[in-house]
This record gives C-alpha cells, structure tokens and sequence, in this order.
C-alpha cells in the first residue's frame, strides 16, 4: 500500500476530499505496492480505489476519467531499495565520515524504480523474480545499468557480489523482455580499461538496438574514499579510452546513424582535451548523468544571448565547481558583450569532498560563501541550481537563505544557465 502525503490542488484526489494519512491498498483489484504501482494502474480510464483509513475503515471509490489524467495522489516517500554491492570508488563511500551530512546522502540505492524514473544507474544484482516479472509487465523501458565490464570475472572484482558476473545473462533478460539499456561503464585504471573496455564496447554494440547507448566516465575519488592503490586515470589512459569511444562512434555513425558511445565531460579535461560540442552527444539524452553537460550549458546561453536586454553597469560573479572554470569563463565574456554588465566568474574547490571532485553540484554551502566572500563586490551572484536539494539546501545543510543572508542588498541565486536570471533583472 500507499499512504496519501498531500493532494494535488484542482485534481480528482482534492475533489474527492481524500486525506493526508488515508491509504492506498488496491487500483482495479490490483495491490497497490508503491508510488510506481500508483502511477501504473492509475492510466485506466475507469478505477475502483480500495481506500483505508488509520483506523481500519475502507472506502471504495469509482472513478471515470480521461485516461490521460491521473488522480492527484501526492504518496509518501517509497522505502529504497538498497545496494548490496561493495564498489571501491563508489561515490557513497567517498562522503565524509558517517554524521557529518545529513542522512540520505548515506544511502547506497540500487532501485529499479529510480532508474526509470529518474534516469539513476543501478547494477542489476539485487533483482528479485517479482522484480523482474515486474519491469516486464509494467513495461519498465528504458532502464540505466552500470556495466563497467561484460568480462564476469572483472566486473565480479569490481562489484564484489557473486550476482555481479551475471551481467550478460541479465542484460540478455532484459532484451528478450523488450527493455531497454543505456549502459554505463565506470572506467578505473588497470582494472577495466584498455583491453578490457574494447572487448566491453564490442560486446555491448554487437547487443544492437537493446542498448540504446553507453557511456564511458571517468572514475571519480574523493579524499575520503581514495583507498589504498585506487587512483584516477593519467591523461594518457583517458586519450587511449577516448581512440575507442571513438572507434565505435565511427562505426555507430555509419551503421546506425547516431554516435551511440558517449565519453563523459571529464573524461576530455583529464586529458587535457577540449570537450565535444552538442552535435557529438545527438540528443543529449544522457545529460541529466553528467554527459554533455558542458556543450548542454554553452547551447542554452548562446541561444537565449538575444533574449538578454542591457545590464550596463550591474556586477555579475559566477560560482562554479573547478571543471567547469574555463567554460564559465568564456561564456560570461559573451554575456558581458551582449549586455555591458560586469561578468566574472570563481571557478572554487570543493573543500567537502577534495580537489579531485570539480563540478559545481557537490560543492558545499560553505565553499559558496568562501568563493563570494574572495569575489569583490557584486550586485549578483549566481551558482548551479545543482547544488541545492529540493528543500534548498547543500551537502553541507547550508540553506539558501543562510547563504542569502550573509550578503545583504545583494541577489544571490541559483541558476540552470546564468541566462535564466539575468533574463529576469
């Protein structure tokens, strides 16, 4: 069952009156296990909700309606499910000691759910027969699974759960459910590349059209997760894993009309290469995972420059995280040219996590404050919505309006894309 958290004003649920607290058991006859459950079975135009109140009495409700439109139903937070894995660079392990962040940032998911309904990567090593009997049934397409490597003994060594070598077997599973995969391959030195990630690549492509695309990251360590021996890629490993993403974009481009393999951003800055424009990542259907997030944010300023009216004398400072300094850089230039305003940008290191993680999303609260403090004097400042949770606060439980409030008379904001506010002044 579900337990209603709020209703959606003007819907069906407010219309019926139904209450924060009452429960969810059953849609059509059918259980009703969670918030995916709920949005499923929810799309038929003619329902019969099974209701129970906290005190055990329930409530059956008819409803006819436009397939299209759903109930209303604001459920409480489902319980995730959790990884079972132990991945030496994984990004949990490399938060700070357990109580120096708030508690979700502790939690390892590896959730199906959240991988098709939120674009997360999962592994595939905690599915239960339910669990695929469901994805198939409700048509769960398409979903985002970490490879890393279709060798089983490799990926075994690197996910260190028995169920990890099945690897090949599951995506075959999926494939003849109908399913869909983008996969991801996490790339550590001396341990999955070179060789190894030809062969990945190869078997993957060869996969056709079940694996919609693959993704290639670098891997990311922190100071508190740097264990002994890990280290990241040399400039030379990353320009050897980028003559492979390479090699196969040039046979997807001929054969399938798409680049299908897609390096991540910072696979190019640690090789000391400009990273690609749009045109490399086709749709940018994987820019949400940090792919194509560089030429994602220069295409959204060049194309609203225009819409930007004069700002002569207004003192703009940019924040961003170290990776994306340069960039930053260059595209204030142009915001300063179309508008006359005085555009600079701080390019900060991430004091929480270390210097090796550079994107502006994990920079904590205290590095903003820092980074505005060391900026001079400005009129407005603006950092990456990224780094904000939905209850506007940073890893580091800084709000918003704290942040705010140590620079009165002066607008500090996040943006998507510097354009969205500066749109606005």
């Amino acid at each position: 069952m579900i337990r209603i958290a709020s209703v959606e004003p003007g819907s069906i649920a407010a219309d019926l009156e139904l209450p924060a607290g009452l429960a969810v058991l059953e849609i059509n006859d059918k259980p009703i296990r969670d918030g995916l459950d709920l949005l499923f079975y929810q799309a038929e135009p003619t329902l019969r909700v099974l209701t129970e109140q906290r005190s055990g009495e329930r409530f059956l409700f008819e409803i006819e309606k436009p397939a299209d439109e759903p109930l209303g139903i604001v459920p409480e937070p489902d319980k995730i499910r959790r990884c079972t894995n132990a991945c030496p660079f994984c990004f949990v392990k490399g938060n700070p000691k357990f109580d120096k962040l708030r508690a979700p940032l502790y939690v390892k998911d590896d959730d199906y759910r959240l991988s098709f309904l939120h674009g997360h990567y999962i592994t595939l090593t905690n599915l239960r027969p339910d669990d695929w009997d469901r994805i198939f049934e409700q048509r769960l397409s398409p979903l985002y699974v970490s490879v890393h490597s279709m060798d089983p003994a490799v990926r075994l060594g690197m996910l260190k759960n028995p169920r990890s070598a099945n690897i090949g077997q599951d995506l075959d599973r999926l494939a003849e459910g109908r399913i869909v995969v983008h996969a991801q391959v996490v790339l550590c030195p001396e341990v999955n590349d070179g060789e190894h990630l030809r062969r990945t690549i190869e078997d993957l492509y060869r996969r056709g059209d079940a694996i919609r695309s693959l993704s290639i990251v670098p891997v990311g360590l922190t100071s508190w997760n740097a264990a002994p021996g890990g280290r990241t890629l040399e400039p030379e490993e990353c320009r050897e894993a980028l003559d492979a993403v390479d090699a196969i974009r040039e046979r997807a481009l001929s054969e399938r009309g798409q680049g299908w393999c897609y390096a991540a951003d910072e696979m190019y800055l640690q090789a000391g290469l400009e990273p690609p424009g749009a045109a490399y990542f086709d749709d940018h259907e994987l820019e949400s995972n940090g792919v194509g997030a560089i030429s994602t944010l220069t295409d959204r300023v060049t194309g609203q420059l225009e819409a930007l009216h004069p700002l002569e004398g207004c003192r703009v400072v940019a924040v961003t995280g170290t990776s994306m300094g340069p960039t930053l850089t260059r595209l204030a230039g142009r915001i300063a040219r179309r508008t006359g305003a005085e555009v600079s940008t701080v390019a900060a290191e991430n004091t929480l996590y270390g210097p090796t993680v550079t994107t502006a999303g994990l920079l904590p609260g205290a590095d903003h404050r820092s980074a505005l403090r060391g900026a001079g004097d400005f009129d407005v400042a603006l950092f990456s919505a990224q780094a904000l949770n939905d209850g506007d606060l940073f890893l580091d439980d800084v709000s918003l309006s704290e942040l705010q409030a140590d620079f009165p008379g002066r607008r500090v904001e996040p943006s998507h894309d510097l354009v969205d506010v500066l749109s606005r002044l």
